[in-house]
């Protein structure tokens, strides 16, 4: 319930912004970049051995029950640590990779559009630190509620 009510909150404030901005909601689509920032961090939670604690961070997070240890919750916190890091570096890196096609490939109007295109994951990466962020608090919280 806590992350669907932090998602509804976000989509809202885009939608928002979008509306005030009399822009139009299919120039945020491309699933090509949302899958693009996936992709890139997906195999380094993976290859860290922490995809499973990511996993366990949504559960421990909104959990009621203090059913879970130390370790489980350090485990959880270095996860979301990792997937927001590897969010941002996944964002930038095809950011400026796209922004370097775009320069090499193309001129004039076309250029200048599709830039705007490759800004897009750099959009899909902060969206999800954003549904991190209150994830990774909620998780230190816990951590420091624990009793020693």
């Amino acid at each position: 319930m806590y992350l669907l009510s932090i998602l509804l909150l976000v989509l809202f404030c885009i939608g928002f912004s979008i509306w005030t901005s009399g822009a139009n909601i299919m120039y945020y689509l491309d699933p090509s970049s949302l899958i693009l920032v996936l992709l890139l961090v997906l195999p380094v939670l993976i290859s860290a051995g922490l995809f499973r604690d990511f996993n366990n961070a949504f559960r421990l997070s909104v959990s009621r029950k203090k059913e879970f240890t130390r370790s489980e919750l350090l485990r959880a916190i270095e996860a979301v640590n990792l997937a927001i890091k590897a969010l941002w570096a996944s964002g930038i890196f095809h950011t400026i990779f796209g922004i370097i096609h775009v320069f090499v490939t193309m001129s004039g109007e076309q250029r200048l559009r599709a830039t705007t295109i490759s800004m897009i994951t750099l959009l899909y990466a902060a969206f999800f630190v954003i549904l991190l962020l209150p994830m990774r608090s909620r998780l230190l919280v816990q951590l420091h509620e624990l009793p020693e």
